[in-house]
């Protein structure tokens, strides 16, 4: 109660094995979601560009 705002993202994170198995078994094709793609080191960068919608964003793959 000290003013805070929380806001979320609408990920229903309920069936998350189950989409995860769906992917690996190549029943799920998720590549068109993936529209960019940053090594770790440029996390900043990747938020920055999510954060404002910039480039056509839909998904940002953070890869270690």
């Amino acid at each position: 109660g000290k003013n805070l705002t929380v806001k979320t993202g609408g990920v229903d994170g309920c069936h998350c094995g189950e989409i995860l198995e769906q992917i690996a078994a190549g029943r799920l094709d998720t590549t068109a979601l993936i529209t960019h793609t940053y090594p770790l080191r440029d996390i900043e960068a990747a938020y920055d560009l999510f954060e404002h919608r910039r480039d056509g964003v839909i998904k940002v793959a953070v890869t270690p």
